[in-house]
């Protein structure tokens, strides 16, 4: 049997995968002394490889008596790289250098940096980068567009590029990379630019470049910078494979164009798990749950396994939604199918129980889970802060620094809010010097939560001396400035705050003129209060919103302008019947006596929400103030008939930096026998001292 027919033979069996007839040939390769018949050996490593045997490929080989021919080593090499079995493509590169009687070649250093690359080895990348030098194939168009890949997939981007710039002749793939490289790098816009300068240079974009680039405009949510190349592709005829296709998918669906997204989606004849996901996220976007179920389902009939990619898209949007249906669906599914969750799933679970209300099935969530990622702690602390659980954030907080774990910017940002609402400063402070520790004081983000938490407790010169330091003040941190002086009696700071916040380069917003006007409330600035409402309106074009009329208001209640108060609501449609805007004026009558307009709003109010205990109350004491006794019993016993009772007040003490919570004759605190006694002395010496005052 001749060499030829064996070849023959050969490629058959790789084709097809026939390791058991290949073996058979290479038994009669050994037997007609053909083993160190260069060309045969090339098909037998070929063979092994294809039927992923590379100890055989490996001795085939080695058992070669002198492998002069350079094909052979490059052949398994690339063979090594092919099957990201890189550590053995480079032990065959280090034995070629070795070898005395051959030396690598144009076709050889390719597959070598491919494999550093594989391997993420930066330093034998550079080795082979000074051997390619020194071997005089630094002007070779393929190796060098190779040592660009090896150090841009080594993240080494700034070497990649001054390479790539050196580059006297460039490729395709070389141009990839770089273009690469700019998109992992965080700069998009650098990417785009270097491929229209690709396109004057001549080079015609592929599959990899088109790739990169939809992504980069998905990145900067460029939809119509993404049209245009999407357009350029449909009148060029470029046929759109997979990978085009779902970057196409993606980023029509990122920039909230669903329909485009779902016609080019549709079109993608063979979809894998990649287009399914770029679709799944476009509808998880917008919050579509039923959408994304269906897509899922759809995905499952096709026998597309979801990925944790797509699980996490799907609970985002059930938690978009607030879809606990669905979200309990899917959280079934992969509890039924043992789903290893990662970090994003269970931190998208722990989301969706929070926002949907189910404060319980978030926090067996996070038992479940590892506990060693900073991500899981901040979705438990910002979930708590969402549902008003502020004590239970602080306790996660103090749990997560007994577990060794280090807060992140996000960690600070989200606990912040939960010192601002329960107006702890201690436990704000404390906080304040683990940002020190962190050396976060330069994170502008975290340093506007600091200056509302230090405004929020009344801490204003600390509020100050925070404002003070920030490197650019956006119009949040002026917004939390003036508030903290309007909320603490300083209005005419904030009023003078206000005009230089004006004179700079943060434009007020409509957050801005409701602490201005808080703030003019408070101090019963009218004049002022009136002034400020009619620049945000005149001025700056903002629709008052009911905050902002609250605030008016209750400015024009404080000063016994009621009628005035009561007519701005009658004449705007929008608010006339607004029960919040109404209690406050109501509270105004009963403060300025105006029995009139208070019976007036009082039945307006029991009209609107009859259960409301606070309506009658007020009415009862409004009734009492004029001594109108017999209405006084009426309304007594109204509240009486429909067993309303008035929400037990709550309040809070911080002492050793421990939160203590007490609720009306509630008895649940570890030393309440103590505090009730201790209570019961102090009123004993307050009715002593009443009586020796008289």
């Amino acid at each position: 049997m001749d060499t030829t027919k064996l070849l023959s033979l050969l490629k058959t069996c790789i084709d097809s995968k026939y390791l058991k007839q290949g073996k058979l040939i290479h038994q009669k390769i050994v037997s007609l002394g053909l083993q160190n018949n260069i060309t045969l050996c090339k098909s037998l490593i070929n063979l092994y490889f294809s039927c992923h045997l590379f100890q055989s490929a490996k001795l085939v080989f080695q058992t070669i008596e002198n492998p002069l021919d350079i094909t052979l080593w490059n052949g398994l090499m690339a063979a090594c790289t092919k099957n990201f079995i890189f550590i053995e493509g480079l032990e065959v590169f280090h034995r070629l250098l070795h070898f005395p009687y051959l030396k690598p070649d144009a076709f050889t250093y390719p597959s070598v940096l491919k494999a550093c690359s594989g391997l993420g080895r930066v330093g034998y990348g550079k080795m082979v980068h000074t051997h390619v030098i020194k071997s005089g194939f630094a002007m070779d168009v393929v190796v060098m567009s190779s040592a660009v890949g090896m150090y841009a997939k080594c993240n080494v981007f700034e070497d990649a590029i001054k390479l790539f710039d050196e580059m006297p002749e460039r490729d395709v793939a070389s141009w990839n990379n770089v273009i690469s490289c700019y998109y992992q790098d965080g700069q998009p816009e650098k990417a785009l630019e270097l491929f229209e300068e690709m396109k004057v240079s001549g080079f015609k974009p592929d599959s990899v470049t088109l790739t990169t680039v939809i992504s980069s405009c998905a990145r900067l949510l460029d939809l119509e910078r993404g049209k245009e190349i999407h357009m350029e592709l449909v009148r060029s005829g470029f046929a759109l494979d997979g990978f085009v296709s779902s970057a196409l998918v993606d980023m029509y669906g990122k920039c909230g164009c669903l329909e485009m997204a779902k016609e080019v989606f549709e079109q993608i004849q063979r979809k894998n798990v990649v287009s399914w996901n770029s679709m799944i996220a476009g509808c998880s976007l917008k919050g579509d749950s039923k959408s994304c179920i269906e897509l899922f389902r759809r995905m499952d009939e096709e026998g597309i396994r979801p990925t944790l990619t797509t699980l996490s898209s799907i609970l985002m949007a059930c938690s978009r939604s607030v879809n606990l249906q669905l979200g309990k669906f899917i959280h079934g599914y992969i509890i039924r199918n043992r789903v290893e969750a990662d970090i994003f799933v269970n931190s998208s679970l722990i989301d969706l129980y929070f926002k949907c209300g189910n404060i319980g099935s978030a926090e067996n969530v996070f038992q479940n889970m590892p506990k060693t990622n900073v991500v899981s702690w901040n979705v438990m602390i910002s979930g708590y802060v969402k549902v008003g659980s502020y004590l239970e954030a602080l306790v996660i907080f103090t749990d997560m620094r007994k577990a060794g774990v280090k807060p992140d910017a996000i960690t600070f940002t989200s606990v912040l809010p939960a010192c601002s609402q329960l107006a702890v400063l201690e436990k704000g402070k404390e906080i304040h010097n683990f940002i020190i520790e962190s050396k976060l004081e330069i994170n502008e983000v975290v340093m506007g939560a600091l200056l509302d938490m230090y405004a929020k407790c009344g801490a204003v010169d600390e509020a100050l001396h925070i404002f003070n330091q920030l490197p650019e003040r956006d119009f949040v941190s002026w917004t939390s400035m003036i508030a903290a002086y309007g909320s603490h009696g300083q209005a005419f700071e904030a009023l003078k705050l206000f005009e230089k916040m004006q004179q700079s380069d943060a434009k007020p917003d409509k957050v801005t003129f409701l602490a201005i006007l808080s703030a003019c409330s408070h101090a019963g600035l009218v004049d002022e209060g009136c002034y400020y409402f009619n620049q945000m309106i005149a001025e700056y074009g903002f629709k008052p919103a009911v905050e902002h009329y609250s605030c008016l208001i209750d400015l024009l209640g404080r000063v016994g302008r009621l009628r005035e108060a009561y007519e701005i609501l009658q004449r705007t449609p929008d608010i006339r019947e607004d029960v919040g805007l109404l209690s406050t004026l109501f509270s105004a009558c009963h403060l300025h006596k105006k029995l009139d307009l208070g019976e007036q709003i009082g039945r307006l109010l029991i009209e609107k929400d009859p259960d409301d205990p606070s309506t009658y109350i007020i009415l009862s004491n409004m009734y009492a103030s004029v001594k109108k006794w017999d209405e006084v019993r009426k309304v007594r016993l109204k509240i009486k008939e429909l067993g309303l009772k008035k929400n037990p007040g709550c309040s809070w003490i911080e002492v050793g930096k421990r939160i203590h919570p007490f609720v009306v004759e509630d008895k649940s605190h570890p030393q309440a026998d103590m505090i009730y006694e201790c209570m019961s002395i102090l009123a004993s010496h307050v009715e002593k001292y009443q009586v020796l005052s008289f």
